[in-house]
């Protein structure tokens, strides 16, 4: 089966696209920067399956072409800019245009391909806060997205359903929670990293590290766990519902995380701030996010998570000390 990635170099999309390719399919992985090193290294056993095409998701003619010139039969939609708030005062215009108008495009390329499905990485961002919310959270449950991204995930998602109603295309979304894990890095598309990965690094920096809501929980999900529910998704021919969970359906606080840690990084050692201003790493109450229900995933899938957290720290902290 011939699967187009967008994003392929990020690191949701370079282990969707890695993982696809690991099942035997032909993967082009699409993304407007060159593989880096950490990328090169990580997908050397696939380069017989996988090829690289850059790109950008806001070229809809290109994208159009390339989908009918590889014969692209299904399409996982990875590619997005995660602004920080900077930088979404700076350029609020270029989220729009690459997290909604790149999702557009993407439909359009599908729509005039002889593509059997689409699967679209969105955000569990899109919930918006978490107050007064029954858990874990549904995918029935009401959206209050906020802020740039989580506002184009949400529109992305809007023009999903239509264009499965007026076209009949099977359309998948995935609402991905927080991802950690191997090859995620700082790039011109992803300049916000996840609390696991400040957590991990200051741990193996021999850093302490300062805490602002601490006791505020989210869904994380090791890496293996988000390509191998991507790639469900994308293989699975019959799929009953047009919106899925994505993570591991356990919420930890990032207290529990830094205490998780401290057992595999012996010394490590965190404190709560007394402020934001002071604080290496916040998460502020409408971030958090409680656990996430997968029944419809593991309906539809099968999908179980492999690597509930201690594990999943155990083989990213094995990663780091390799990388």
């Amino acid at each position: 089966m011939h699967v187009l990635v967008t994003g392929a170099t990020g690191f949701v999309g370079l282990s969707i696209a890695q993982r696809l390719a690991t099942y035997g399919e032909s993967v082009v992985a699409l993304d407007r920067d060159a593989p880096d090193a950490a990328a090169t290294q990580f997908l050397s056993a696939e380069q017989g399956r996988l090829r690289f095409v850059r790109g950008d998701v806001r070229d809809r003619a290109a994208l159009i072409e390339l989908v009918q010139r590889e014969g692209i039969q299904r399409i996982v939609h990875a590619a997005a800019l995660t602004p920080t708030p900077d930088d979404e005062r700076a350029d609020p215009a270029a989220v729009i245009d690459v997290n909604l108008v790149g999702t557009l495009n993407l439909l359009e390329a599908a729509r005039h391909g002889a593509v059997e499905r689409l699967v679209f990485v969105s955000s569990t961002a899109v919930y918006g806060s978490p107050e007064g919310r029954p858990l874990p959270i549904h995918e029935d449950q009401a959206l209050t997205a906020k802020g740039m991204y989580a506002v184009a995930k949400h529109a992305s998602e809007q023009l999903c359903a239509r264009y499965a109603e007026l076209y009949r295309m099977s359309i998948a979304v995935g609402r991905l929670g927080s991802a950690y894990g191997p090859t995620e890095r700082r790039t011109a598309s992803r300049r916000r990293m996840s609390q696991v990965y400040a957590l991990a690094h200051a741990a193996l920096d021999g850093r302490v590290i300062t805490i602002a809501g601490a006791g505020l929980l989210r869904d994380v999900c090791y890496i293996d766990d988000v390509a191998e529910a991507f790639a469900r998704l994308t293989r699975t021919n019959q799929l009953r519902w047009p919106v899925y969970n994505v993570s591991a359906g356990e919420a930890h606080s990032l207290h529990a995380i830094a205490l998780a840690l401290a057992e595999l990084v012996p010394g490590f050692s965190w404190r709560e701030a007394n402020n934001v201003a002071d604080a290496d790493l916040v998460v502020l109450p409408p971030n958090a996010r409680g656990p996430l229900d997968l029944s419809r995933l593991h309906a539809d899938t099968g999908f179980v998570p492999a690597y509930p957290l201690p594990q999943g720290l155990r083989r990213y902290l094995q990663w780091l000390r390799a990388a």
